[in-house]
């Protein structure tokens, strides 16, 4: 297994002959291979004086990162050891790294001694460790320990992130990838930064990388393999998106008539005050939507460390990496606020809330123990309750279903034929929000099936631009969350979860019975109830992967992921 060490060096003229000649006695050690970044002193010349194989010289100083990228590329080993510069002739030691990992592919990484009054105040070091728990659920010791041994073909198909997020980088990516993580104390000697302004700045720039790394993975706008103009490309569409809905809204007519569906809510006639007050919430719905979109971005950090971290929501995705598994609880901790505030000002906030708080809850519920008790489909999940072994399956059936005819009753109470049409309503609600549940196994495609789903509402407002204020209190919550979800859904880096699948098909649902009359309303359960018979009898993905047109869609924006292939079985 011929191994390439690879040491990044930076002004190291006093450690960096002692580091090179250590690392050549690690057994199996074929090349040496030492980046000058940028430095101004004898460090290049007093590595190819110790012995370097190779000795790349950056013209200036770009951080380490770069210097790694740069080592990466030059090495022809299989297996990669990085070691810091200043390890002297302690760095022999390091050939542990490599016997823990021999004839097996993961990552070790060195924990060096703890020295007394060394170091700052462990700000970077905490902020490394938590961001590493955040995307992986992995407890690390040494989240910035510079000296690590894995295989090359890890590396180069992870890549290298920029500056001093590279080992946070290396380790969230190679979690994903299902590579073992293995820490191991080595004796090391290092030079620790002090409580100096040099040491300070250093670290510094440490806590801002691992920062700018976490915001960029976070929010889905990029990872160490992207370059900074895709990454830039990503953020101005994501903000394009929300200067659009807002824009939109800013732009749509201010007053009009009312929906029916609105005025029936009231179960009386429309006053002047309650006229006076309609408006007013329309003129202010630009403003209203605009603090949704900074909420849900604001929020969108803290709500999946509550998922993933708290709860411990982690789930194991259809490439069989282990991503924060309820990262749709976004959606629930906007919507449900926004329905419990505007309840005693608008009727559709009572429906609202029963949906979202209802479907969210046993959606989460499934998320957290459905491990539990598995069934496959709603006839399987069925079969084993009649059999008396209850499953979080058939909890999330029967309490979608009781949310969806609450919320029908909620809203068709004061109609004709309120009853059949709470039946009628509270069936949509409810097989809406199982459909995303079953289209929720790739990325994206659960975002996709609720825009779909919703396209009927968004040709009404097409027609009537009107319209568009009236579908605030429904969609607004959802369309700002899912705007924050979309890039690190579609990216493969989160699953929404059934909480999040829950809510957007349950808020979908009850956009269409609200905007269709009964006709159309009949006409989507039928449509659904259709999917429903064929998928418990075959799968989507199936169905997607034989059709040019479902895969295309399918593949809009995760083209970067592995090709969909047919006869994959759902996990």
């Amino acid at each position: 297994m011929p191994v390439s060490v690879i040491i990044p060096a930076f002004h190291a003229t006093d450690s960096i002959a002692a580091t090179v000649a250590a690392a050549r006695r690690i057994a199996g050690v074929n090349e040496v291979i030492v980046v000058d970044d940028g430095s101004r002193d004898g460090t290049e010349k007093a590595a190819r004086d110790a012995g370097a194989d190779r000795v790349v010289s950056l013209p200036r100083n770009q951080g380490k990162g770069r210097a790694l990228q740069a080592g990466v590329a030059e090495a022809s080993g299989e297996t990669l050891l990085f070691l810091d510069a200043d390890l002297g002739g302690s760095a022999a030691r390091a050939g542990t790294l490599l016997d823990t990992i021999a004839g097996r592919q993961a990552m070790s990484i060195a924990v060096l001694p703890r020295h007394e009054r060394a170091g700052g105040f462990g700000l970077a070091r905490g902020l490394a460790a938590a961001v590493i728990r955040l995307f992986t659920g992995l407890r690390v010791s040494a989240p910035l320990s510079g000296q690590r041994a894995l295989p090359a073909a890890v590396v180069r198909r992870i890549g290298i992130a920029p500056r001093w997020a590279v080992e946070v980088a290396l380790t969230v990516e190679a979690a994903h990838l299902g590579l073992p993580i293995v820490e191991q104390e080595v004796d090391l000697e290092h030079c620790h930064t002090g409580r100096d302004v040099a040491g300070f700045r250093h670290r510094f720039r440490q806590f801002a990388d691992v920062l700018r790394y976490a915001l960029l993975v976070g929010y889905g706008l990029g990872w160490p393999a992207l370059t900074r103009r895709q990454v830039a490309t990503r953020l101005i569409v994501w903000l394009a998106g929300f200067t659009a809905l807002i824009g939109l809204e800013v732009r749509s007519p201010l007053g009009g008539v009312m929906p029916v569906a609105v005025q029936q809510l009231w179960g009386r006639g429309i006053s002047d005050e309650t006229l006076l007050l309609w408006n007013a919430r329309v003129f202010g719905s630009g403003l209203v939507l605009g603090l949704l979109c900074l909420a849900a971005v604001l929020l969108w950090l803290p709500s999946l460390w509550l998922g993933t971290v708290a709860l411990g929501a982690r789930k194991t995705n259809y490439l069989g990496r282990s991503l924060p598994g309820a990262a749709g609880l976004l959606l629930p901790l906007i919507a449900l606020p926004a329905a419990c505030l505007g309840q005693s000002f608008l009727p559709l906030y009572a429906p609202m809330g029963v949906v979202v708080g209802g479907l969210a809850a046993v959606g989460l519920l499934d998320d957290l123990f459905g491990h539990l008790g598995k069934a496959r489909g709603l006839r399987g999940h069925l079969r084993s309750l009649l059999r008396g072994r209850v499953t979080t399956g058939a909890i999330k059936a029967i309490g979608g279903l009781s949310a969806g005819l609450i919320a029908a009753y909620l809203l068709d109470r004061h109609q004709h034929w309120a009853l059949l049409l709470a039946i009628l309503d509270g069936l949509v609600i409810a097989l809406t929000a199982n459909l995303l549940n079953l289209l929720d196994l790739r990325p994206g495609r659960a975002l996709k099936g609720f825009l779909f789903l919703i396209s009927p509402v968004l040709v009404a407002i097409l027609t009537r631009p009107d319209l568009w204020s009236y579908v605030l209190p429904l969609l607004g919550p959802a369309l700002a969350a899912a705007l924050v979800l979309a890039p690190a859904d579609l990216s493969g880096r989160v699953m929404l979860g059934d909480v999040g699948a829950n809510t957007l098909g349950g808020l979908a649902g009850l956009a269409l019975v609200v905007f269709l009359p009964p006709v159309g309303r009949v006409v989507a359960l039928s449509a659904l109830i259709a999917i429903h018979l064929y998928c418990e009898r075959a799968s989507l993905t199936d169905l997607i992967a034989r059709y040019r047109l479902l895969r295309f869609l399918d593949q809009l924006g995760t083209r970067h992921l592995p090709p969909l292939e047919a006869g994959e079985e759902a996990r």
